[in-house]
């Protein structure tokens, strides 16, 4: 989806752009590093809410290097530097801006798209991909390599759906007959995912039985999640790595759902909450709540 751009930038340039001062040389930039395997020549951030133990220290041994930071912890730093409140997300911009493009748009000429499908401007088709014919993609909207989305989609503007993401499965509902046997409750709804929205690889999303399955705008569903019938999710949630969500759950708006949760159908979790890792939901979650453990339970307010 991106690749790298090799090019030169003086440190100056950089600060223009985020409208910051830069302390120390003007070097030169020619590439983005991690702070775990710093280069000479290179751009690196930290955040010190998430890299506390940070040396400022080893920089000495490297040569030209623009450090951006949001608190020295009063050090001087050897190497030129920004300070801003947000390394974090101005590291992002700088990678946009200078180092990264996306790939070029196409459709590919093994995927299969019913003709009845309505497909926006700039839209980007895998390899293998299957586009059924109710299907609404929005502009600018990038479909990897064997995604499958069938029935009535409508996917807005700006989405990622990654490689073997199925958009449109059946339910998992049933009922027993008088024989005892069980019957297939028919999923005739339909899923509706808003602009901007991020579904991982091998993630599912199953079509609502009557209504709307619906990721609301911003949402961003990590790779191996399982998102059941008639699930809505809020502005700005994140639901990261295998994720189990039931059916007809409702999650607010910049909710947190850390790995391997599972939420029971019909549960509610208020908006700003967090679910820690692994935690089993089995009772509606209060809005900026933090609940942990099996049974998840409530630690302490957002």
């Amino acid at each position: 989806m991106y690749n790298r751009i090799s090019d030169s930038y003086y440190a100056s340039e950089i600060a223009d752009y985020l409208e910051k001062k830069l302390i120390g040389e003007n070097c030169v930039i020619q590439q983005p590093s991690s702070v775990n395997f710093i280069k000479n020549n290179s751009l690196i951030f930290v955040d010190n809410q998430w890299c506390k133990d940070f040396e400022f220290s080893k920089l000495e041994k490297y040569s030209d290097v623009l450090l951006i930071t949001n608190d020295l912890k009063g050090n001087k730093p050897s190497s030129a530097y920004i300070i801003t409140p947000t390394p974090r997300l101005d590291f992002i911009r700088i990678l946009e801006k200078f180092f990264i493009k996306k790939n070029l748009v196409e459709i590919h000429s093994t995927a299969v798209i019913d003709k009845n499908a309505k497909i926006g401007k700039n839209v980007s088709i895998g390899a293998n991909a299957y586009i059924g014919s109710e299907v609404i993609i929005g502009d600018n909207t990038v479909i990897h390599p064997n995604v499958v989305i069938s029935g009535k989609v409508i996917i807005g503007e700006d989405c990622v759906i990654k490689s073997n993401a199925t958009i449109g499965s059946e339910g998992f509902s049933f009922v027993f007959n008088s024989d005892n046997a069980l019957e297939h409750f028919p999923q005739i709804g339909g899923i509706i995912l808003g602009k901007r929205v991020w579904v991982g690889a091998n993630s599912t999303i199953e079509k609502a039985t009557l209504d709307d399955t619906i990721l609301e705008d911003d949402v961003k569903v990590d790779d191996l999640v399982q998102i059941g019938h008639n699930v809505i999710i809020g502005k700005s949630s994140q639901i990261t790595a295998g994720v189990i969500i039931s059916g007809r759950v409702k999650i607010g708006s910049r909710c947190w759902i850390a790995p391997k949760a599972a939420i029971d159908n019909g549960i509610s979790i208020g908006e700003n909450a967090l679910v820690g890792m692994g935690a089993i939901v089995l009772k509606d979650v209060l809005p900026s709540s933090v609940v942990v453990g099996v049974p998840a339970k409530e630690i302490r307010k957002r």
